[in-house]
């Protein structure tokens, strides 16, 4: 026993006058080097210190037993080890620190293939160490090599084909792409797959073997920033194709998607004549990728939307039954319940604009209003546009943005009873903000000629909406604060002369 003491003591000691405790502690100053740019290093290299110990001191035992041979495999084993621990943090500190501030991303594959070659570099110098002739060895093995290499051609085939995507950078992660029946992103490329995310959530591994051997359709991502779509609707013979695609394109053009490009912007096409309907195409760049769902059904919402407002009817293929009769501009108008016509007078009554109207002056207001519906997004008059119509919200709300200097300022919402644009449309002033609508928006859109066709009537009335505008101008200059308020009576006799000259009241 004393014996057994004093050769493992011997055995410790010489241990310790080596240089595993000098490397043991380079290997923790270079683990604290990464502990930031590789998480888990820290804990792989105390994990890896643990197994070093622990072979020290099995060398030791054996040492004290006799077994000198196995004492001397276990130091081996040991030395091997923290070599290997020295391989991987000097690669991952030239990989991960030195690399990139030289302005360069080499792909992640690349740094683990040359860690594990520098593995295999260093198993067979320690080999050479111990008395073993690695050319010798590599030749014996040879016919194992080739075995293995016909036995795993699938795998070394998918390691391959890794290695080459992320080399030739043909495939980003964070790419959109679609092989097959499989669209989704692309979040890892791995050694023998890519991982492929689709938007139903569900994770996809493709065999990069398989990759390399398909066509590949890129989507989306950092390599294809916009991807352009198509979105059909339909139409009955009666409405005239210019008409509709005018109407859809300056929608479209004047509404704000944050997933659609601007420029180029949105176009809609005749693409065909079938079943009893004619069919256009809206084509348009979708820019997120993950929303490509959401992005067609706001642009089908704009388009209900703008048949709503002209009146027109949609149309579906394969219907049996044409309308006999020309439509018209304003038919929609001529179906107007009693209802209706309750909450448009509803509307004027409830507004502090029109008060100085009768009551049959009044009725004979809301018998002409057109009723329009605005999608959320569209622009219903844009600042230093010509204005001769004015607008009641009966649903919904409107954002009024002050356009200066190349920004954008909100100055208020307006809800269900609020009237805009009546200074455009009494005075033919420029607008002097831009008008969109905040939500979804149904409104009555009342114009110039039917406006003018009460004031006709009555041409005193011009002084008393003179009056109102001018208290609602400095209301809007307080607000906006851009110009000095004038006084009541100056804006009221500026704004009488420009409603006489406006409506030839002489």
């Amino acid at each position: 026993m004393t014996g057994f003491l004093e050769t493992f003591l011997a055995h410790g000691q010489q241990t310790l006058l080596l240089h595993y405790p000098l490397v043991a502690v380079a290997s923790v100053l270079l683990a604290l080097l990464l502990r930031k740019t590789v998480p888990g290093m820290m804990l792989f290299v105390w994990q890896m210190l643990a197994l070093v110990a622990a072979l020290l001191i099995s060398g030791s035992i054996a040492a004290g037993l006799g077994s000198m041979n196995l004492a001397h495999t276990l130091h081996g084993l040991a030395i091997l080890v923290l070599g290997m621990v020295l391989i991987r943090e000097i690669c991952l500190i030239f990989f991960r620190l030195i690399v990139p501030r030289l302005g360069m991303r080499p792909p992640r594959i690349l740094e683990e293939l040359l860690i594990l070659l520098a593995y295999g570099a260093w198993v067979l110098i320690r080999l050479s160490y111990a008395g073993l002739d690695p050319s010798s060895l590599v030749a014996s093995t040879a016919v194992v090599t080739a075995i293995l290499a016909f036995a795993m051609q699938d795998t070394l085939g998918n390691i391959l084909a890794g290695l080459s995507l992320q080399l030739d950078h043909s495939v980003h992660i964070g790419d959109w792409i679609e092989l097959d029946d499989i669209s989704g992103q692309v979040v890892q490329v791995q050694w023998r797959h890519t991982a492929v995310r689709t938007l139903y959530g569900e994770m996809v591994l493709i065999p990069n073997s398989h990759l390399m051997k398909s066509r590949v359709v890129l989507m989306g991502g950092s390599s294809i920033p916009r991807r352009l779509r198509t979105v059909f609707f339909y139409a009955p013979f009666a409405l005239r194709p210019a008409a509709v695609i005018e109407e859809i394109e300056t929608a479209l053009a004047s509404a704000e998607f944050e997933m659609m490009a601007v420029s180029p912007p949105p176009v809609c096409l005749l693409h065909d004549f079938s079943g009893g309907v004619m069919t256009f195409a809206i084509r348009y760049w979708l820019l997120d990728p993950t929303s490509p769902g959401r992005a067609d059904s706001l642009v089908r919402q704009h388009v209900h939307a703008v048949f709503q407002r002209q009146g027109w009817p949609m149309a579906s293929p394969g219907m049996d039954v044409q309308l006999s009769r020309r439509l018209r501009h304003g038919d929609a108008n001529d179906l107007s319940l009693p209802d209706e016509d309750e909450t448009r007078l509803g509307l004027l009554r409830s507004s502090g604009l029109f008060t100085p109207l009768l009551e049959e002056e009044l009725h004979e207001l809301a018998r002409r209003l057109r009723p329009m519906h605005y999608a959320v997004g569209s622009i219903l008059a844009r600042q230093g546009d010509t204005g001769d119509c004015l607008f009641v919200i009966s649903r919904g709300t409107i954002a009024i943005w002050l356009e200066a200097h190349g920004s954008r300022h909100k100055l208020a919402e307006l809800g269900a009873g609020e009237i805009v644009g009546e200074m455009s449309l009494m005075t033919g002033e420029p607008r002097r903000a831009t008008i969109m609508a905040h939500t979804d928006l149904d409104c009555y859109v009342l114009d110039k000629p039917s406006f003018e066709a009460v004031l006709l009537q009555r041409p005193e009335l011009a002084e008393a909406f003179a009056q109102l505008l001018a208290v609602r101008k400095r209301e809007l200059s307080e607000i906006r604060d851009t110009m000095p308020a004038a006084t009541t009576s100056d804006e009221k006799a500026a704004l009488l002369a420009r409603i006489r000259k406006l409506f030839r009241l002489g």
